[in-house]
């Protein structure tokens, strides 16, 4: 960032019109006045430069809970945000109490030109995320033959080998409606971080199977150590459309998984605000994002218009991957010349038909 524009920056925001350090008005930007009286310059009126120390100052705004840690470094890729969670070993089952651990889910890319809403939101969704990967380990289903627990939806099952062996993973029947005792047999094999499952009610619904089921308490070494104590006493209802085995399974995963999203949604706050909760009205939100955008009346003068298109066109260009080469190349230029009159920017070192015909 230039010495003029870091002194922009730090005008605007001492005023109020922007947020953070890697924030910098696009020349002409217009200011808008919203119904509550006070000035702003939209999101999409700024150009970024973040860096370690913008997307950290960004990171220092939001909360979440007490369990969930968010990070900023930067190696020899770039600019990258990490979350951390501490919690009980999932693979760890026994009735002992443990010394918690900390661990990490994977390395979400910032890139430079970001803007800090989709900073924000990139954490929204790594949050979600590892949470997600936790959840997925907790569910664990007891194999008849040998009679030991797996994390059947975790997301270290080994894709590649699975692919390979597809006649060992053969698909669940979905032809065979179950029984009552076929469902309180299943959910005797499962347990939600060593909680039982219980079938409290069963309705049919229009051809489908509507299931009443709560989750029991973890063991003591568990709620000692606050491993998700939101899931003791649990309560969810599933809708079983072909009333399978593999279907009342993934039914359960998906409503586990759910419930943590909607829980992140209500709890991880920006700057004091549940930016993502339900309890938001989305009119409200739609009034607003139509009152941030209000260039189309305000360029008459033509000014700010090829400033914006401008600015536009050079974060597409920088967002632009390479065709690169081999099996991969080859599929995608296949299904890009599909499409030959395709607007946008076309990866580099992909030529089209009719280009290559003139040559």
């Amino acid at each position: 960032m230039s010495v003029q524009a870091s002194q922009l920056n730090t005008t605007y925001r001492s005023r109020g019109l922007t947020n953070n350090l890697a924030e910098t008005p696009m020349l002409h930007a217009p200011h808008v006045r919203l119904k509550n009286g006070r000035s702003c310059i939209p999101q999409h009126y700024l150009e970024y430069q973040q860096s370690l120390a913008s997307v950290q100052e960004t990171l220092a705004h939001i909360r979440l809970d007490q369990h969930s840690l968010l990070f900023a470094d930067q190696d020899l890729n770039g600019l990258y945000l990490q979350v951390g969670m501490i919690g009980r070993e999932n693979y760890e089952r026994g009735n002992l109490i443990r010394a918690r651990k900390l661990v990490y889910g994977r390395k979400w890319r910032i890139e430079s030109y970001t803007p800090t809403s989709e900073v924000i939101q990139t954490a929204f969704l790594a949050v979600k995320k590892a949470r997600e990967h936790e959840i997925r380990e907790l569910l664990t289903l007891r194999e008849p033959v040998s009679g030991r627990a797996s994390a059947a939806f975790s997301c270290h099952q080994d894709l590649p080998l699975m692919a390979n062996n597809r006649d060992l993973c053969n698909p669940a029947r979905h032809d065979v409606p179950l029984t009552v005792a076929e469902i309180q047999a299943c959910l005797s094999s499962l347990r939600v971080g060593q909680r039982r499952i219980t079938l409290l009610e069963q309705q049919q619904q229009k051809g489908m199977l509507l299931l009443d089921l709560q989750l029991g308490l973890a063991p003591l070494a568990r709620m000692i150590e606050g491993d998700f104590p939101e899931l003791d006493h649990h309560r969810f209802f599933i809708l079983l459309k072909y009333a399978s085995v593999g279907d009342l399974l993934h039914e359960i995963m998906d409503s586990l998984i759910q419930d943590s999203d909607r829980r992140v949604a209500e709890n991880f706050l920006y700057q004091g605000y549940a930016r993502f909760s339900r309890k938001l009205d989305p009119f409200a939100i739609a009034a607003l994002s139509l009152a941030s955008r209000p260039y189309t009346r305000d360029l008459a003068n033509g000014r700010f218009d090829p400033v914006f298109k401008k600015s536009n066109y050079q974060v597409d260009t920088l967002r632009v991957p390479a065709l690169g080469k081999g099996r991969l190349a080859r599929w995608n230029a296949k299904k890009l010349a599909q499409f030959p009159k395709l607007d946008g920017h076309m990866p580099a070192g992909y030529v089209t038909e009719s280009a290559r015909r003139k040559a």
